[in-house]
């Protein structure tokens, strides 16, 4: 099982930074968690976001994208690029396609996204 992990001090205090292959140490489900360091801050701020990858080295540099993002954006950034990503879900799936396709369809027309395209290949979802 593959894992890594960092705890970031960012503006907003720390954020930890967990990848995992696993989720609950036996359910299969890649993932990253990124949570504020306070428990109270949790539902609020924290976000889990699932990949479509269990490969291990891949796994290492999707945690290393997502450290950048919460060192550019902080954990708030990336709680609204995850709201996002939910509402333009909802939108695709009202019109058919994926939320991705709809996301590089904004990208063609002038509205940024702000994960690089080969991270946003690898999201299977946002929890």
């Amino acid at each position: 099982m593959s894992t890594y992990f960092n705890a970031l001090d960012t503006s907003e205090g720390v954020v930890h930074v967990l990848t995992k292959t696993r989720w609950m140490g036996f359910v299969p489900l890649p993932h990253t968690s990124v949570m504020p360091r306070s428990g109270a801050e949790l539902k609020r701020l924290g976000t889990l976001i699932k990949w479509t990858t269990k490969d291990a080295a891949t796994l290492a540099t999707l945690h290393k994208s997502i450290i950048s993002l919460v060192e550019q954006f902080g954990i708030s950034g990336i709680r609204e690029i995850a709201d996002s990503a939910r509402m333009t879900d909802r939108v695709a799936k009202t019109f058919g396609g994926r939320w991705q396709d709809v996301v590089k369809e904004a990208g063609r027309e002038g509205v940024a996204f702000p994960v690089p395209d080969e991270v946003l290949g690898y999201i299977k979802g946002f929890m």
